[in-house]
């Protein structure tokens, strides 16, 4: 029976420390997708804006419909600068999350490095001890033989 490893408990919270980091970082990008997604449907609806002021503009044309639609207009562009910089801020925290997810990465593949050189020193100790036995074993029938 294999021996247990000795730094079992930290080769779990390692693994556990990047499943976090990982799920972390998976958050941070679904929220910048989330935010790219609002930021094109304000862009096509400043497009869908644009359309419509166009037609406006054939015959009788009003003042202060044209000023509400620049103003609204000027509203999305204004929210379209806003969340273009809350997905800079989130591109930001992403980079930092990917940063702490490859240290957690390194931190736990060092321990299942370490896992795997204990192992084989156990193999090796334990080959190591077959082979004295049957150097005994030998010996012993050799031994046997001789008195015979």
């Amino acid at each position: 029976m294999p021996a247990e490893f000795r730094f079992k408990a930290l080769l779990d919270l390692r693994r556990q420390q990047r499943d976090e980091a990982g799920a972390a970082l998976g958050q941070a990008n679904d929220a910048i997708t989330k935010v790219n997604s609002q930021i094109d449907e304000l862009e096509s609806e400043r497009a869908a804006l644009r359309g419509t002021a166009d037609v406006s503009r054939c015959g009788d044309v009003s003042v202060d419909a044209l000023l509400a639609h620049q103003r609204y207009d000027l509203q999305l562009q204004a929210d379209v600068k806003g969340l273009q910089s809350t997905v800079e801020e989130l591109t930001a925290e992403m980079d930092k999350r990917r940063t702490k997810l490859v240290e957690a990465e390194a931190e736990l593949k060092r321990f299942e490095k370490l896992k795997e050189n204990d192992e084989a020193e156990v193999r090796a100790l334990e080959s190591k001890r077959e082979h004295a036995e049957a150097d005994e074993v030998s010996t012993r029938r050799y031994t046997l033989q001789r008195q015979r």
